[in-house]
């Protein structure tokens, strides 16, 4: 009876006719039997098939059978991660990186012996290979473009020892004068065409930046009236060239040319705009 009423069940699962559930002579099928029964040949999910890490291989998947990974991926608490690839004695890094003093052999980040590029100097002479200096700790390539300096401040012809940002100093090409974004030349015309020479900030060198070659706010004043636009005025420095500066407003300077203040403002002495109360 328990027999009959599971078949019937079946059935009316899978909406099957009896004789497509049955077997020779109308029996149930052995769910047990090789010949396709209920629990017939279901993977394993457990398994894992060909080379475990052919899988396992992308960030946040759960890692292979045995705790590994691919993709060059460290696996970190079960989950394949990039976190920690790059030391010594953990994966390499995407494009085989490693850590400075580190070098990828067969997959894993080896320590450099020392001397090499980015590794410790050697205590004993020499302490750099060919090509590198022991620069602080560590043997560095120098002198070339984008490179540290070499000792003595020493760069490689046609390049400069300047500081970068970090505090250290670096060989570059030397700025062109005159071009977008390059200081101002001191002879000649100071900037190319199209292009005007600008006084940024006090104490910088002014650069040359597109826009009109004169009258505009940090500008050479022009050598025809009027030599600034309107609201600027031509201030002369003993240290720069005469340059348009805005002016006629309150704690400015004193247009030299039309009104010298703005509304409701006087030139006090000193020829600062200031508020008629504020001058003596």
């Amino acid at each position: 009876m328990r027999r009959l009423v599971l078949w019937l069940a079946l059935v009316a699962a899978c909406g099957c006719t009896p004789e497509e559930i049955a077997g020779d002579g109308g029996g149930i099928a052995d769910a047990g039997s090789p010949d396709g029964g209920i629990d017939a040949a279901m993977p394993d999910a457990g398994t894992d098939a060909g080379d475990p890490l052919e899988r396992c291989d992308e960030e946040g998947e759960v890692c292979c059978t045995g705790g590994s990974c691919g993709g060059g991926l460290l696996c970190d608490d079960g989950v394949c991660t990039s976190a920690g690839c790059g030391a010594i004695g953990a994966p390499c890094c995407e494009l085989n990186q490693c850590d400075p003093g580190a070098s990828c052999e067969a997959g894993e980040c080896v320590e450099v012996p020392c001397g090499g590029e980015f590794a410790a100097c050697c205590a004993e002479a020499p302490a750099c290979t060919d090509g590198l200096e022991c620069l602080g700790e560590t043997c560095q390539p120098c002198g070339g473009s984008f490179e540290a300096c070499c000792p003595g401040e020493v760069c490689d012809e046609g390049l400069d020892c300047l500081e970068n940002l970090f505090g250290g100093k670096d060989c570059v090409a030397p700025a062109m004068c005159g071009e977008l974004g390059s200081p101002c030349c001191e002879e000649g015309a100071p900037c190319g065409a199209g292009l005007g020479c600008v006084s940024t900030e006090p104490g910088f060198a002014p650069i040359c930046l597109p826009g009109p070659s004169c009258g505009d706010d940090g500008r050479t004043c022009c050598e025809t009236d009027p030599r600034c636009g309107p609201g600027l005025s031509c201030t002369t420095s003993a240290t720069d060239v005469d340059r348009c500066r805005p002016c006629g407003e309150h704690e400015l300077a004193c247009c030299a040319e039309g009104a010298a203040c703005g509304p409701g403002l006087a030139c006090a002495t000193g020829g600062v705009c200031r508020l008629p109360s504020e001058t003596p």
